[in-house]
């Protein structure tokens, strides 16, 4: 079964075009200069409808993780156990996505920083999750 996939509309689609071409876009308020995610017509800090496009480089911290084992849609039966995580991006926005290839022995991740990896799907699409960083403090 194929997993469920993002609806792709007039404010989010410029994020999930760069996800294609293996970058990371961000909405950053003209305003109050803070980043937003996820994509809207206007800012959630200050409410001004002047938000603008801004390369990001993906990587962050991990706040916080979960490990999914018993997922609540039969796309995603093949990928148990895998980690869940929200990611706080050196961008300024937090994120939530898969943590690719985490070492399931590891008790946390919290702290551990990660990079974005590009996913490929069925509907060839690309979609955003995230690897633990190769330099770790």
């Amino acid at each position: 079964m194929s997993k469920p996939q993002p609806v792709v509309n007039e404010v989010n689609q410029p994020f999930f075009a760069a996800l294609e071409q293996q970058r990371v876009l961000l909405q950053r308020c003209i305003d109050c200069d803070k980043s937003v995610f996820y994509p809207r017509v206007c800012c959630p800090y200050c409410r001004g409808a002047d938000l603008e496009w801004v390369e990001a480089t993906g990587r962050g911290r991990i706040l916080t993780h979960t490990t999914i084992h018993r997922p609540h849609h039969a796309g995603f039966d093949a990928e148990v156990p895998y980690v869940f995580a929200a990611v706080d991006l050196t961008d300024g926005a937090m994120i939530y996505g898969q943590l690719i290839d985490a070492p399931l022995s590891d008790v946390s991740f919290v702290g551990r920083r990660v990079e974005p990896v590009f996913q490929a799907t069925e509907q060839g699409r690309a979609l955003l999750a995230f690897k633990l960083a190769d330099d770790q403090e």
